[in-house]
C-alpha cells in the first residue's frame, strides 16, 4: 500500500497546486490513500468547510490540521459536515472535532492522527506523548500515521522513537521547510518535517516584502500570504501487508 502525505498547503497558491497536480500525483507514484495537511490553507492560517471540501474532491482521503486550526472560525460550526478532518488533539480548545479517525482503504483500516508538539508552542493541554498513550489504547487499525505538528525537531525525534514499535509512520509537519532525515526503523517510517505545498519564492509562505517590513524595520503589519507560484512537497510511504513501513520517499516540486 502507497500513502501519500502532502506538508501543509499554504494560501492561494498552494491550494491551486495541490488541486491541480493531485490526480497526477496519485497516479504517478501509485497511491492509494492520501493524507493532506490543511492548517494553512485559507489565506495562510486555519481552513474553511469549502476548502475542506476542496481538497477532499481533489482526491484527499484525510486532512489534518495544526496550531491554527480554528483561525478561521467558520470551520468550528461545520465540522460535522467535515467527517474526515482532523484537529490536533492536545490543543485548546479540545472541541469541536476529533483527532483520530480510522478509513478502509484495499481491506485495511488506516488510522490517523492530529497532534502538536509541546515545545515552542501555544495553547498546549498536554505533551504529545501522554496524548497518544490514551488514543493508542481505543485506536483498532492495521495502519497507523501521525501528523505531528511540531517546532522542535528533538520532540519529533523522541516521539518517533518512544512509538516506533507501535506505528507505520510518524510525520512531522509546521516548520514548512522540508527535511532530509527521513528513514524507515523498526518498521515505522519518519521525517522531521514533510515541508509545505505554497508559495516558493516567501517566507514560509509569507510574502517577503511583508515579513521584511515587520522584522527588519520594525512596522506594523498584517499577515500577507505570498502570491508566488507554489512547490509542492510530501513524502510517499510504502506499507507492507504487515502494516509496517518499508520505504518513505520524499516528493519535491519546484515551479523554478
Amino acid at each position: 500500500m502507497n500513502i501519500l502525505f502532502l506538508g501543509d498547503v499554504t494560501g492561494r497558491t498552494g491550494r491551486a497546486a495541490v488541486v491541480r497536480r493531485l490526480a497526477g500525483l496519485k497516479k504517478q507514484y501509485a497511491v492509494d490513500f492520501t493524507v493532506i495537511n490543511g492548517e494553512n490553507a485559507a489565506h495562510g492560517k486555519g481552513i474553511t468547510s469549502s476548502i475542506y471540501h476542496e481538497l477532499m474532491d481533489a482526491g484527499a482521503d484525510v486532512i489534518t490540521l495544526g496550531n491554527h486550526m480554528f483561525s478561521k472560525h467558520e470551520i468550528t460550526e461545520h465540522m460535522d459536515e467535515c467527517p474526515w478532518l482532523l484537529r490536533p488533539g492536545n490543543q485548546f480548545p479540545l472541541t469541536p472535532g476529533k483527532a483520530a479517525l480510522v478509513r478502509e482503504c484495499l481491506g485495511h483500516r488506516i488510522g490517523v492522527i492530529n497532534l502538536s508538539g509541546s515545545i515552542f508552542m501555544d495553547s498546549i493541554s498536554e505533551s504529545p506523548f501522554m496524548t497518544m498513550e490514551r488514543i493508542l489504547k481505543e485506536m483498532d487499525a492495521d495502519v497507523i500515521l501521525v501528523d505531528l505538528h511540531a517546532e522542535a525537531t528533538s520532540e519529533k525525534e523522541l516521539f518517533f522513537h518512544l512509538f516506533r514499535d507501535r506505528l507505520s509512520a510518524v510525520i512531522g509537519t509546521h516548520t514548512h521547510v522540508q527535511t532530509a532525515d527521513e528513514m524507515v526503523l523498526d518498521g515505522c517510517a519518519y521525517i522531521s518535517d514533510v515541508g509545505m505545498c505554497g508559495p516558493y519564492l516567501s517566507i514560509i509562505g509569507r510574502d517577503i516584502k511583508e515579513v521584511t517590513a515587520r522584522m527588519v524595520k520594525g512596522e506594523r503589519t498584517r499577515y500577507k500570504p505570498s502570491e508566488a507560484p507554489a512547490v509542492i512537497c510530501g513524502v510517499l510511504i510504502t506499507v507492507g501487508t504487515d502494516g509496517r513501513a518499508v520505504s518513505i520517499q520524499r516528493i519535491q516540486e519546484r515551479p523554478i
